[in-house]
């Protein structure tokens, strides 16, 4: 026996240990990866199973998703019947949970707090052979996968993505898209599921991630025990064998239908994350990742992908951004098991064909192959070494990353990324560009808009939002895994200050003192500086870096009558030039280390967001300073953004989401108010009409040290950090004071129904909300949250959830929300996604939910289950820097003190179920509610005229 297996349990086995990762191995074959990670109680446990969509063919497609979604069904152990069911059962602990499938895996995962971890082995264990694949469950939840389905099929840069890949790829199973074929969702029968999952689901072919807080002798011994008890497959798992034929010739192909602004995508094949140009099995694969090549073409691919599209001074920024051309431009190299894509993704300007577009790709991929300098490549590297380390902050994306690691390769692959990238030279990274941006080996799609039907979806990965304003749910990415249930709950994120406080979904803090234990107000350093700016700053060395997160008041709710938008331009152009620098000298100096500044706006606040490496803190400190004190406003850079937000502003008019959240505060509010939403065209021609002496006078009203709070954590001395930024704010005094009057309006006294027409789209966005009366510093605030979680917090496991997705199965995604209780009371809604023939079958449902809990009010259980689920999901949430800063930032803005993260889940578990039933009648009104239906839906079902 190896020296390194004494002490182990019965059945593990050593393997092997480098830079912090420990492996094991079962004797059923399980693969179990150990990090410890003592700076915050917590600890994430992923289990990986190497099947995805490449392991699919035609007939099934989609089958690995649809599997994933009812592997939430229950088992023997967990299911709804005892009141066990997975969802509840993680969401009791404050675990954030959930599950993807992309084409090379699937992976289950959860953040619990270290004392639920052995919870979380048991469960996915349990779940690995025990699984319930029932067809009653198969049937509700196709219709809420085919949802999901819908969902992406409104939006343009998604379908046109699925077409180039289906393009691309003729042969090989990349071919089909993750979420599969309609027809085949729709049909495929409960015993092909079964048949997956009893082919590809078994410990051989898995491998379990444990990152965190924990003891290794007591992971090992969870792991052995909840995993070892099942034998490895009968049966040799199956190969895919499938090869690619080479591309002799290129492809192209056209994609009309709704939407607002032209795409291009330009895609060439590329070999797959270990370099190899062919599919390898297992065994192959094993082999190869244990000892990879010198050479490798992927790692030049990715720095080529930087220096063309990370940020303002790349290429292909430059030349079609820039110069107006093109709202957004993204490059992105696939890093998958077999042979990839590398993609180019730009989305038209206004006015500009999509040729124009695609000719200046193709000119700057040539010129890239003949003379891509040595300093472009050494600041692509550098940024994706910040980019490596910010990922690596936090036990749930160190999981993720491994086990995207472990999905193409093995888990070496993650330790040594950065360090080959290092290694690549621009002699390399030129080489790549000729051999690889070949005519022959391309496919380009062209996505045009129909005339005058409205469509689709939000700028792209880094375009310009719309003014003043996000949409309701998270902007869908391009080739990105398909998650079980939507990691914002459905709802979309709130648009206030405050609301990523702990206890929420939001990211939190780190440090592990920090986690609702004593002592961590007195690690905090906090200082006021004579302008009135306030500073807080927390020390902590898990990783190598530094996250800030700030505020000043200077919101739209102090814009100008009559000129909308106005605070968000203002707070764009602090990027664009200074008194010093102009906009390029300015992002250079970021984008050289792979630093990040960034501005935003809600009602009341200007938000500010940064990051950098932990050596490059003092830089970003000084850049971020001269921002806020120094902008010149220089014009031609203001028209620029002028232009790009109103192109930006055109894409959101058609996201259905978006239009229902902005016709439902039009109903509930009027303009003077700061949640009221102006209509796109209204939006569009304010900003237009703003000139630089508008900019220049909000910014010199508006702006200063007086309403400014900073909060930075990470690996920092907290005195130098105050020096630093003291010095760098110096004299940036600004207004005397700012004063915030609003008026909440009254709640609706009656229910209305409005209808907002965009023509084809899949899905329709249904709301149903009024102006709620609760502000940040209400007194039942605590119960009212307490009462919206049990109600619709989680789309799995709140009452909306599991009635309207669960049981009927007509949604990907429902949740309820209080949006914005900061300074003022915002709205609260139901949000229910649907296709368009079950509309009124989801607002019937979500109404009788929202009756039924009025009239019966929350059971004592169900309160002591969210106050449970609150409390453990503040823990599971301190565990980054950029949350950390958060949770600070908030405590600071609403005055709650320094203690307020240890006094929170106090200040939860005194919530009465009086106060809970008390709070569900003050702001639920089920028969006052305004409902709004966005979407390709007949106008005749709505009571008003149509809002196209």
């Amino acid at each position: 026996m190896s020296v390194k297996n004494v002490g182990l349990p019965g059945g593990v086995g050593f393997v092997a240990e480098e830079e912090g990762v420990r492996e094991f191995r079962l004797a059923n074959g399980l693969k179990l990866l150990l990090v410890e990670n003592r700076v915050a109680p917590v600890a994430t446990f992923l289990v990986l199973y190497r099947v995805g969509s490449r392991n699919e063919a035609v007939g099934h497609t989609g089958a690995t998703h649809l599997l994933e979604h009812m592997l939430f069904k229950g088992t023997p152990t967990f299911n709804k019947a005892r009141g066990t069911q997975v969802a509840a059962t993680l969401q009791r602990v404050g675990a954030d949970f959930n599950a993807t499938t992309w084409y090379d895996r699937t992976n289950y995962f959860e953040t619990v707090p270290s004392d639920a971890l052995e919870l979380a082995v048991h469960l996915e264990a349990d779940r690995m052979r025990n699984s319930f694949i029932a067809d009653e469950d198969r049937r509700s939840e196709m219709t809420v996968v085919r949802n999901e389905l819908e969902r992406g099929q409104n939006e343009p840069m998604l379908v046109l993505d699925e077409a180039v890949y289906a393009a691309a790829f003729r042969e090989h199973p990349y071919h089909h898209p993750t979420i599969g074929w309609r027809s085949d969702v729709e049909n495929v029968p409960t015993a092909r599921l079964k048949e997956f999952y009893d082919t590809f689901y078994h410990p051989n072919n898995a491998t379990a991630i444990v990152v965190g807080d924990f003891e290794e002798a007591h992971a090992l011994s969870l792991v052995e025990k909840y995993f070892g008890a099942f034998p490895a497959s009968a049966s040799p798992i199956p190969e895919v064998y499938t090869d690619e034929p080479r591309q002799e010739g290129e492809r192209r192909l056209l994609v009309r239908r709704a939407g607002e602004l032209p795409l291009v995508q330009v895609a060439f094949r590329t070999p797959a994350a270990l370099g190899q140009e062919r599919v390898l099995s297992n065994a192959e694969l094993a082999a190869r990742a244990a000892a990879p090549p010198d050479a490798n073409d992927l790692y030049p691919l990715a720095v080529l992908a930087g220096a063309l599209t990370n940020g303002v001074t790349s290429r292909l920024y430059q030349s079609l951004v820039e110069t107006e051309l093109a709202v957004s431009v993204d490059a992105r190299v696939d890093q998958f098991r077999d042979p990839g894509l590398f993609n180019v993704y730009a989305t038209a300007a206004p006015g500009v064909e999509p040729a124009r577009v695609e000719e200046i790709i193709h000119r700057e991929l040539a010129r890239a192959a003949e003379d891509l300098s040595p300093g472009e490549v050494e600041k692509a590297k550098r940024q994706i070494a910040a980019h490596v380390a910010y990922e690596r902050d936090g036990t749930h994306n160190v999981a993720m990353q491994m086990s995207e690691a472990e999905a193409v390769a093995d888990w070496r692959f993650y330790n040594s990324y950065a360090g080959r990238v290092a290694r690549v030279t621009a002699e390399e990274v030129r080489a790549a560009a000729a051999a690889y941006f070949r005519e022959d080996a391309r496919t380009v799609g062209h996505f045009v808009p129909k005339t005058g039907t409205g469509g689709g979806g939000g700028a792209g990965p880094n375009g310009a939002g719309a003014t003043g304003a996000r949409p309701a749910r998270r902007a869908l990415v391009p080739h990105a895994p398909r998650f079980h249930h939507d990691p914002d709950g459905g709802a979309g994120r709130d648009d206030a200050p405050g609301l990523s406080e702990p206890g929420g979904k939001a990211s939190g803090a780190s440090g592990r003192t920090a986690q609702g234990s004593v002592g961590f107000a007195s690690r905090v350093v906090r200082e006021e500086l004579e302008t009135g700016a306030v500073l807080l700053v927390l020390e902590n060395a898990a990783t190598p870096t530094v996250a800030v997160t700030g505020s000043l008041l200077a919101g739209s709710h102090f814009e100008e009558e009559g000129k909308p938008g106005l605070a968000r331009i203002t707070a764009e152009m602090l990027k664009r030039g200074t008194l010093r620098r102009g906009k390029l000298e300015l992002a250079g100096a970021l984008e050289g280390v792979g630093a990040d500044v960034e501005f935003d706006t809600d009602a009341f606040a200007v938000r500010i967001g940064a990051r950098s490496l932990a050596g490059d803190f003092p830089a970003l400190a000084a850049t971020l300073a001269e921002m806020l004190r120094e902008p010149s406003f220089p014009a031609e850079e203001l028209e620029k953004l002028k232009q790009q937000t109103i192109a930006a502003i055109r894409e959101q008019q058609s996201d259905t989401a978006w239009r229902a959240y902005e016709r439902l505060t039009q109903a509930l509010y009027d303009e003077r108010n700061p949640f009221y939403t102006h209509a796109g065209e209204r939006l569009a021609e304010s900003v237009a009409s703003l000139t630089v002496e508008d900019v220049r006078g909000f910014y010199e009203r508006r702006y200063g040290g007086r309403t400014l709070i900073l909060s930075v954590v990470g690996d920092v001395r907290a005195g130098e950090a105050v020096r630093v930024l003291r010095e760098a704010l110096e004299g940036f005094g600004g207004p005397e004071g700012v004063s915030v009057e609003v008026t909440d309006p009254e709640p609706p006294a009656g229910a209305r129904r409005e209808v907002v027409l965009v023509r084809e789209k899949a899905n329709v966005d249904v709301l149903l909300g009024t102006a709620a009366p609760l502000r940040r510093s209400a007194s039942d605030y605590y119960a009212a949250v307490l009462a919206n979680r049990a109600l619709g917090e989680s789309t799995l496991s709140s009452r909306l959830g599991l009635k309207v997705r669960d049981a009927e199965g007509l949604t990907y995604g429902i949740a309820s929300r209080f949006r914005a209780p900061t300074l003022a009371a915002g709205p609260w809604y139901i949000a229910v996604s649907v296709n368009p023939s079950n509309v009124e079958r989801a607002i019937d449902s979500a109404l009788g939910v929202l009756r039924d809990y009025v009239e019966h009010g929350i059971r004592p259980e169900e309160l002591e289950d969210e106050k449970s689920s609150a409390v453990g999901s503040f823990k599971v949430s301190l565990s980054t820097n950029a949350g950390l800063a958060a949770a600070l930032w908030n405590a600071e803005f609403y005055r709650l003190g320094l203690d307020y993260v240890e006094r929170y889940p106090e200040l939860i578990r005194r919530v009465t179920v009086e106060e809970v039933n008390v709070a569900i009648c003050k702001y639920f009104h089920p028969d006052r509610l305004t409902v709004v239906v966005a979407g390709d839906i007949d106008p005749a079902r709505g009571e008003s005229a149509p809002v196209s």
